[in-house]
């Protein structure tokens, strides 16, 4: 576009008005093409920051990010990182002598920097000379957090001779092994299965907090004497001055002395231009915007001759070839760029015309690369930690104290110590550890302690067993139900791919995982029953839309099944649109819908005229009847009560059910992952979809306020969470004080529905800047507009629920922000605590399924049929109920489980201890009892060797030992040996008799000969008693007992 320099003026100093957003941007490259220097261009606000940036980006390789919180946001602890690591990286690139474009807001730009020469990061090698505590001293200082197992950026881990870390922009994370005080090897793992993957030589890490020196400095002092560009001098003017405003209220009200950031006068920046938006002394430009056009070729076509006529030159900017070859069968003499360009302008004489003006798509934004990467492998809630309460199968329910080293029989053994009611406690061997489960039931419920000896656990046991058998039966009986049901397979069709092919967007590759398994689903003679688990906005719905298209295609008609009227309305709106092209007969049906509609659409479908009828629960009525159902898509599961739910299950037995779920509850996601229902999950979000800033504070005025004002400043809407209705209107009066020039209204779910979807209409549209509403915000409803929400008592709230609420915002292209408020001076319980940290922790998009599973353990599975069987769940914890019914189900259908262990004790004594000096972390010390607790063959046992290897380091000889060990003890249990008899120089194994008719006694004799000569060989009463010497033996006895067991049985 040379030709804007006819209009524009480079000068230091020069001011310009007049120009659209496009040109603002333009603007911007050509000062970059005329200096050869970094340019800042400076905001007043991170809305406008981050709209340039996403601009700029598109046309300008080297644009950097500073983006900096408004000044109440900046002063909690607590905030979500993402801003912080995308300034770290702008810094961090500012150091070298490329030359960038540096995008800011006024915050950014006052900010205290550490100093520009402090060293901020350190760089690893192969065969560096450091040691371990050394290195892990360092990594503290940038900033890293110590945890027990590294699964996110910004954590470290020390054990034994190895060091993980996940650096801040690092894809995975790096594992360090030492030898000695020298790296021995430095290799990538993946942090969800925790094994290496593959090796580097060397590696930086980076700082991931800003560091603290005496020095300060600015971001103008780290891009030397840069250009700054003013974009609106005037709003950046009165923005200064609220923020003045607002410092000195904060340090009056915390009784601060010093400052807390630059002010504009302290930083010299001479050389300057300033963009602004309405006319000044300087350059007025006059530019217009072009209108859209909406795909309306005829105005287009009579708007382009009127040009030619005024004797203007038109530009058409275009990406791709078939909308160049529709735009030349309508003008045939355009002049065509083939370049991708935002939005079009006028300018004098000049008309440019991108192809976003001629049709109406959304624009996509910015790709928002996010340095902060979470691994699927949440810290396990299931861990024990010390004071957990336990469930051990023979004693009952306990308090688990910890890991105890005894000594017996001169061997290190590791111990659970579990504490029972008085003094009552016991040492359950770390081999044993499957007789414990962790106790877990709703919402925290303390449970009472059994007392040891007593009889009373064996009566819950037992009465809990009879239980757990009709569930089972009635569970059974409904899947098997199913899958004795037949129904006529769907098949392929041409036009499916048509279809697919309409959609704007790419899938990502678990949604085409998701087409693929429904897919397969519906080629199948028996109805399918699956849950399909995504976060909100991550493209359940066309997954779903695919699935329909196939039922209506294969002649069956579909039932679309929303918690809300809104939902039900706008996901029927989405259908319509996705449809259009076809000729398929699509219907809504709630409670707006006139009598006299309700009726014809109830005939319609029973002639078999709707194919696709969306509705709130009145479609669950019994009036309905399909001429011939074939799929019912249930949209947010989680929102359906039990008299809902028992309705679906009696239309379910015959059709196709998907149904989606944002946070599914529990329940379902327990019966999903026990394999009685079939489970798909959307885990990677859609391109350029920034993290919601979740900030975590004590409740505050100033902080509200200010959080309202700044998205009222971008023309967004808000969400306040206050869940009491009987003082909802004086908290909205209270806000009103606050903010008196928004428009404020409230809802609550006790208002009448009428009264309810009226408000949360007008809300839609627009016609108010704050709803003060309870948890009905929860289900499903999408505003783009609604960018802030504001929760109270964020405590109070489960943590699905937490996680559904925060994703009604951040739905368009804009940051969103989520404060969690709770009451100054209150002390918050465990569990609250662990919601909150979790909720701030997963800012990453498509955590959702994840937080279901974490809030499994914190909630509780609840049940998997109704309210019913709470409390006999609650008297022996989720864990050993779950393991129960999952044993039954198995017993029930002829697989073989084997009984309830009782012998607390093992057969052999070897030593089972993990010494500190191998990991120090108790809940890691469980995981690797865990592991080796599965060991039940050679393979098994090579397995988790080289996992402990890969993870922790050389497994010691006694660990190799107490692996063989529990290989034994799945032997013995497996063939019911019980007879050992182990002294200080021999240990005796005596065979069943069972056992011992099936082996051979020469082939016996002849295996255990050529392992070694001190074994002696007995047959006394039909049964066989191998003897071992075990004195002079080079290895430990065991290796040879478990050989020789594996060559004979």
């Amino acid at each position: 576009m040379n030709f804007l320099d006819e209009y524009f003026k480079y000068e230091i100093g020069t001011e310009i008005s007049g120009l659209t957003h496009e040109l603002n941007v333009f603007y911007v490259q050509k000062l970059c093409e005329k200096y050869d220097r970094n340019i800042i261009v400076l905001t007043s606000s991170l809305f406008e920051a981050n709209k340039i940036y996403d601009s700029l980006v598109k046309i300008h390789d080297n644009t950097l990010l500073f983006p900096m919180d408004d000044f109440l946001s900046s002063m909690i602890v607590a905030s979500s990182p993402e801003l912080k690591y995308k300034r770290l990286e702008t810094l961090d690139k500012l150091k070298s002598d490329k030359k960038y474009i540096i995008v800011t807001n006024l915050m950014g730009y006052l900010k205290y920097l550490p100093s520009a020469n402090i060293k901020n990061y350190i760089d690893i090698k192969q065969n560096d000379v450091i040691k371990r505590d050394v290195l892990a001293e360092e990594i503290n200082k940038l900033g890293y957090h110590r945890e027990s197992l590294v699964t996110m950026s910004g954590e470290y881990a020390v054990r034994g001779f190895i060091l993980d870390l996940y650096p801040i922009d690092y894809e995975h994370p790096i594992r360090i092994e030492f030898d000695g005080n020298i790296i021995d090897n430095i290799k990538y793992f993946n942090e969800n299965t925790q094994m290496s993957t593959e090796e580097t030589n060397k590696i930086k890490i980076k700082a991931i907090d800003e560091m603290p020196s005496d020095d300060k400095n600015s971001l103008f002092d780290y891009a030397k004497n840069p250009l700054v560009v003013y974009v609106d001098k005037s709003q950046i003017e009165a923005t200064y001055t609220h923020l003045y405003d607002d410092i000195i209220e904060y340090k009056e009200a915390n009784d601060i002395k010093e400052d807390l950031m630059y002010s504009l006068d302290d930083i010299k920046d001479n050389d300057k231009i300033f963009i602004n938006l309405f006319s000044t002394d300087g350059i007025d430009l006059k530019a217009q915007s072009i209108i859209n056009y909406k795909e309306n070729f005829l105005k287009l076509e009579s708007d382009y001759n009127k040009w030619i006529k005024e004797g203007k030159i038109v530009y058409f900017y275009l990406s791709n070839n078939n909308e160049k070859k529709q735009l030349l069968k309508i003008i045939p003499s355009a002049h065509i760029i083939m370049k991708e360009l935002e939005h079009g302008f006028i300018l004098d004489k000049y008309v440019i015309i991108s192809e976003n003006d001629i049709e109406d798509v959304k624009v996509t934004h910015g790709v928002y690369k996010n340095n902060f990467h979470v691994g699927k492998k949440i810290k396990d809630f299931n861990q024990l930690e010390k004071g957990d309460y336990v469930v051990h199968i023979s004693h009952g329910i306990g308090i688990y104290q910890g890991i105890t080293t005894l000594s017996v029989r001169g061997v290190q053994k590791d111990f659970l110590t579990i504490y029972y009611e008085g003094t009552d406690k016991i040492y359950v061997p770390v081999e044993k550890i499957d007789l414990i489960y962790k106790y877990t039931c709703k919402d925290g419920v303390k449970p009472k302690l059994n007392k040891l000896g007593s009889t009373n656990w064996e009566k819950t046991k037992k009465y809990i067993s009879e239980k757990v058998k009709d569930i089972s039966r009635e569970l059974i009986l409904l899947y098997k139900k199913r899958l004795e049901l037949k129904k006529k397979p769907y098949k392929d069709y041409p036009e499916e791919e048509v279809f697919a092919s309409e959609f704007k967007y790419n899938l990502t590759p678990d949604q085409k995982k998701a087409v693929v398994e429904i897919n397969n689903d519906l080629k199948k003679d028996n109805p399918m029953d699956r849950l399909l688990c995504g976060d909100v906005g991550f493209g359940k719905t066309e997954v779903a839309m695919r699935a329909m298209f196939k039922a209506v295609l294969n002649n069956e008609q579909v039932l679309y099944l929303c918690p809300t009227t809104i939902l039900s309305k706008q996901q029927y709106n989405v259908a319509k649109e996705r449809f259009k092209n076809w000729p398929i007969e699509i219907a809504l049906l709630n409670r707006h819908v006139s009598v006299r509609e309700t009726h014809r659409i109830l005939e319609d479908l029973k002639k078999g005229k709707i194919d696709i009828l969306f509705g709130t629960h009145r479609i669950l009525s019994d009036d309905i009847v399909c001429k011939n159902l074939g799929m019912l898509v249930v949209d947010e599961e989680q929102r359906f009560g039990v008299t809902h739910k028992k309705k679906i299950k009696t239309m379910k037995s015959d059709v196709n059910v998907l149904t989606l779920s944002a946070t599914p509850i529990p329940r379902t996601l327990k019966m999903a992952m026990s394999g009685l229902r079939d489970l798909s999950v959307i885990d990677t979000p859609p391109v350029n979809r920034y993290p919601v800033q979740t900030y975590v504070a004590v409740e505050d005025d100033f902080l509200i306020k200010d959080a309202i004002y700044k998205e009222l400043a971008r023309k967004g809407q808000i969400f306040i969470l206050y869940n009491r209705v009987e003082t909802i209107e004086k908290y909205m009066n209270h806000i009103h004080e606050l903010v008196p020039d928004a428009k404020i209204n409230f809802a609550h779910g006790k208002m009448e529905k009428d009264e309810l979807d009226n408000i949360m209409t007008s809300f839609i549209n627009n016609e108010f800047d704050i709803l003060i509403c309870t948890t009905i915000i929860e289900s499903g409803i999408d505003i783009p507009n609604v960018n802030t929400l504001i929760i109270h008592d964020a405590d109070n709230f489960g943590l699905s629920q937490l996680y559904q609420i925060r994703g009604r915002v951040g739905r368009s292209n804009k940051i969103a922000y989520a404060y969690l408020m709770y009451e100054k001076n209150k002390m918050l319980n465990d569990i609250a605590i662990k919601r909150l940290n979790t909720i701030k922790e997963f800012t990453e998009l498509g955590s959702g399924y994840r937080i279901a599973m974490r809030d499994l353990s914190l909630r509780g599975a609840g049940d998997i049929f109704g309210a019913s069987q709470a409390g006999f769940v609650d008297s022996v914890g989720i864990s050993l109920y779950m393991k129960m019914i999952e044993d039954e189900i198995k017993r029930q259908q002829g697989e073989f489980t084997p009984e309830e262990d009782k012998e607390t004790q093992a057969l052999i004594n070897v030593s089972t201890h993990i010494s500190d000096t191998y990991v120090t972390d108790e809940d890691i010390k469980i995981e690797i009892h865990q592991k080796i607790n599965e060991i039940d063959s050679y393979e098994k046992m090579l397995e988790i060797k080289n996992e402990l290897e890969d993870r922790f380091g050389k497994v010691t000889d006694d660990m190799l030992v107490y692996m063989y060990e529990e290989w034994f003890e799945k032997l013995a249990k497996k063939y019911n040996i019980k007879q050992v008899v182990q002294t200080d120089r021999s240990i005796e194994i005596t065979l069943p008799e069972d056992v011992s008719s099936n082996i051979k006694g020469d082939k016996l004799l002849i295996e255990a000969m050529n392992l070694s000569r001190s074994f002696n060989i007995k047959y006394v009463n039909k049964k066989i008693s191998i003897l071992l010497y075990t004195k002079d033996l080079p290895k430990h006895f065991i290796f040879y007992i478990v050989t020789l067991l594996e060559k004979i049985l």
